[in-house]
């Protein structure tokens, strides 16, 4: 915990205020009355108690320190016009540091209201019986809402929970966390592992399995190891596999096996877990309106009910979901698609190379023209409301749909796009000036102009009443706020657009050091957060630092209106500091369009920022020390230990080079290789770790690397 005290204290607090907010009571200045230190929480750190006067109410809100950067934890709504004192009293329990909060509020000239407050299992908890000190009935305050928010820290990030005030209701503890669902439930994940929390922080589902879908119907998919689970909101297990168990529609869940010969099977089973259908088909879609389509093991597709009785058999090579009663089928593969009814009669003939689902009587469709698809809307006769001339055609609900044409001129058509809205009826009701719409909910859509981010209405035209935000992405409406991805960000607003709580990937080292995050956007396709080194003592050092870190993030020579055939997005993590060393992670995503996946890269750097030096590899190591051949055995015999089972293509790799891309922790180093290097993509950066112990013998224990690794 930082040692705060007078003036600190002060800023610190001033820093949370509320815009026309004053610290209270405002006729006791001088002594700091309005502000406090004490271990509310009970976990040996003093937290900061502050009062103030907004809008004419009192109020004391409860700031706490987490991995060097401040939080407010709490704020009470007080019971008058202003705050007669403040005060902390050990608790009654047995924990030497916390203490409980007495705040006497001032009714009137001559009246005063006392609340006690404790906090108890995550939670700031009002002692009911206000007037005297008790504590034998607390009331929990009500939470109705929290949303996930992200802490950055030395190492990684971390996350928790904020309320609607942007008050952090979970302190930032996971290394992910998913938003609450309807059931009041969310999954979380430590050390790789998944499990679920309630909204008061406690594990409903402890941290034990490799991966949790989301609740349907009371129900999630667990993958432990070779199985896969079917579990309730409590945790037990209701049925496993050693398939896979898709999402429960209607009381009924397809689920596979994999049998002796490893032919995959696909069966139903019910909320309860009990197998309603045994695995027999080939494939088997989800139910809708109490019908599903399968694939039986001779290629053969049926339309079944819920209990497996085959209501009608469809001769095609494919079939494709219920939707509105229209399938699209192809009558041999690789052809184009049509679509027919429950029966199999064809409605609408092959003539389309993509078909998809109806909705709202319309489906999008497809033709291949040149190299790319042009894109139309048809409706249930096959008949076309809006002709294929479109880069792509998508279904926003609410009776209205986004039409895309290239961003740029001459742009190919599976280049970025802009989009206009238009309705089910092919009336067409803007102009091509959008980015990134989401679905229409209750009137109202997300879009953005390449600039700034905002809701659009049903006939197209922005909504001035609600916030308006600079950058690109989306906003969704949570409850009583709104959640925004802005720019790769998290934010979050209220109604007027007042922000509650944003990201930002600053973090204080300690007193000296501070790492400062810094943008570079200059267009919506061009993106990167790089960090800036505040507190290197040199100017010039500082200067040079920062100009290099920023030229290693790829943060420059990008023109507002550059055409652009690719999309960049960069970031950082700091994932070493001790002493005057820092371990630094640029990460960098680039997408060409129309390109089957993009390409990450990775640079981990290793700063004295004291002297401004960036150390590399050899650097760690003693002269003569032959550390590229020591090295590149060492992690070959880890290769070969793994056997058969490793990824590695034995064949590309040929040890390391003297350069080699590396970063540190406590206790190792860690070699790691570029995607496609000696490996296939999918296995992202393949990493070596090498502890130190076991390679003492060749490290310069003398040089200014190891020393500052060490600490000494």
């Amino acid at each position: 915990m930082l040692m705060l005290k007078g003036m600190a204290l002060l800023e610190i607090g001033k820093f949370f205020l509320p815009q026309g907010a004053v610290f209270a009571p405002i006729k006791n200045y001088n002594n700091y009355s309005f502000i406090q230190k004490g271990d509310i929480d009970g976990d040996g750190d003093e937290e900061i108690i502050v009062g103030y006067l907004w809008r004419k109410q009192p109020f004391v809100m409860i700031l706490k320190n987490i991995k060097n950067r401040w939080y407010r934890i709490s704020t009470i709504k007080g019971n008058g016009y202003d705050i007669h004192s403040i005060e902390l009293v050990s608790t009654s329990e047995n924990r030497r540091s916390q203490k409980d909060l007495i705040i006497k509020w001032m009714k009137d000239k001559k009246t005063l209201a006392t609340n006690v407050f404790t906090w108890k299992a995550g939670k700031l908890h009002k002692l009911e019986e206000e007037t005297r000190y008790s504590r034998k009935e607390e009331v929990l305050a009500n939470v109705e809402n929290l949303h996930p928010i992200k802490a950055y820290q030395i190492g990684g990030v971390l996350w928790g929970y904020i309320d609607d005030s942007g008050e952090i209701v979970i302190p930032p503890q996971y290394d992910y966390g998913e938003p609450f669902q309807e059931n009041g439930l969310a999954v979380i994940s430590v050390n790789e592992l998944y499990g679920v929390i309630d909204l008061e922080g406690a594990y409903v589902i402890s941290p034990q399995y490799s991966y949790i879908g989301e609740f349907s119907e009371g129900r999630a998919q667990a993958r432990d190891g070779n199985e896969t689970r079917l579990i309730d909101e409590k945790g037990n297990i209701l049925f496993s596999t050693n398939g896979n168990i898709l999402p429960m529609i209607n009381n009924r869940a397809s689920f596979s096996i994999v049998d002796k010969e490893n032919e995959w099977k696909y069966g139903y089973i019910d909320r309860e877990g009990n197998v309603v259908i045994p695995p027999q088909y080939r494939y088997a879609r989800s139910f809708e309106n109490g019908m599903a389509v399968v694939e039986h093991l001779n290629g053969e597709f049926s339309i079944i009910d819920k209990e497996g009785n085959i209501i009608s058999h469809l001769d095609y090579a494919f079939v494709g979901g219920i939707g509105e009663g229209l399938l699209s089928f192809q009558e041999a593969f690789g052809e184009k698609y049509g679509y027919i009814d429950l029966e199999g009669k064809i409605i609408i003939p092959v003539q389309f190379d993509i078909a998809e689902e109806f909705r709202d009587k319309r489906a999008v469709v497809g033709i291949q023209q040149d190299i790319g698809f042009h894109y139309g809307l048809i409706d249930q006769q096959g008949k076309y409301v809006i002709s294929p001339r479109y880069n792509y055609i998508r279904n926003l609900g609410e009776n209205r749909i986004a039409l895309g044409i290239p961003a740029h001129e001459n742009n190919p058509v599976w280049a970025d796009s802009k989009y206009a809205i238009g309705d089910l009826d092919g009336n067409i009701l803007t102009d091509f000036i959008y980015y990134d719409l989401t679905d229409y909910n209750k009137g109202y859509a997300s879009a953005n102009d390449g600039q700034r981010t905002f809701f659009i209405n049903r006939e197209g035209k922005r909504v001035s009443r609600l916030p308006v935000v600079k950058g690109n992405g989306s906003l969704v409406f949570e409850g009583k706020i709104i959640k925004g991805n802005i720019d790769y960000r998290l934010i979050y607003l209220d109604r007027e657009g007042k922000v509650i709580w944003h990201e930002e990937n600053s973090i204080q080292l300690n007193e000296q050091f501070r790492v400062q995050e810094r943008k570079y956007a200059p267009n919506r396709y061009y993106v990167i957060y790089y960090p800036e080194i505040i507190g290197i003592k040199d100017e010039l050092t500082r200067k040079q630092v920062n100009e290099k870190l920023q030229k290693m993030s790829k943060g420059e020579d990008i023109y507002k209106d550059e055409i652009m055939d690719s999309t960049y997005y960069g970031d950082y993590l700091v994932s070493f500091f001790k002493n005057n060393l820092i371990g630094i992670e640029l990460n960098g995503y680039s997408y060409t369009f129309g390109a089957a996946h993009g390409m990450p890269t990775k640079i981990c750097t290793h700063i004295n920022l004291e002297t401004g030096e960036f150390y590399e590899l050899g650097d760690l190591f003693k002269k003569n020390s032959n550390y590229v051949e020591i090295l590149s055995k060492m992690i070959r015999d880890q290769i070969m230990e793994v056997g058969k089972d490793s990824y590695i293509w034995l064949d590309s790799y040929q040890g390391i080079r003297p350069n080699q891309s590396f970063y540190i922790t406590d206790s190792a180093l860690h070699i790691y290789f570029d995607p496609y290097e000696i490996a296939p993509y999918a296995a992202g950066f393949p990493t070596f770790a090498i502890l130190f112990k076991n390679i003492m013998n060749i490290i310069d224990t003398e040089g200014d690397f190891w020393r500052n690794i060490q600490g000494d």
